[in-house]
């Protein structure tokens, strides 16, 4: 069985949070999370940066933070049912 790759590129990433990738991009141009490595001029996010991106794109309102009745958050979907990141 093939595993996954450790990183997502920025339209990955914004396909998952369904966010508009230009305000991912925007985290990192600003310095709000580091830049990460570049393969070929773009961008491969570490998974392991994942959650910090969500937390960064919550501060701006540019990702709603989880509403339990609206059923299952971007929390569940990347980090497992019951997961929250840290802010």
């Amino acid at each position: 069985m093939p595993s996954t790759p450790p990183y997502l590129s920025l339209g990955e990433l914004g396909d998952l949070l369904s966010v508009q990738s230009w305000r991912i991009a925007r985290l990192f141009e600003l310095g709000v999370i580091p830049e990460p490595p570049r393969v070929g001029g773009r961008r491969l996010i570490p998974k392991t940066l994942v959650p910090q991106v969500v937390d960064a794109l919550r501060e701006r309102d540019w990702l709603p933070r989880h509403d339990p009745d609206m059923g299952p958050c971007v929390d569940d979907r990347l980090f497992g049912a019951g997961a929250v990141t840290t802010r």
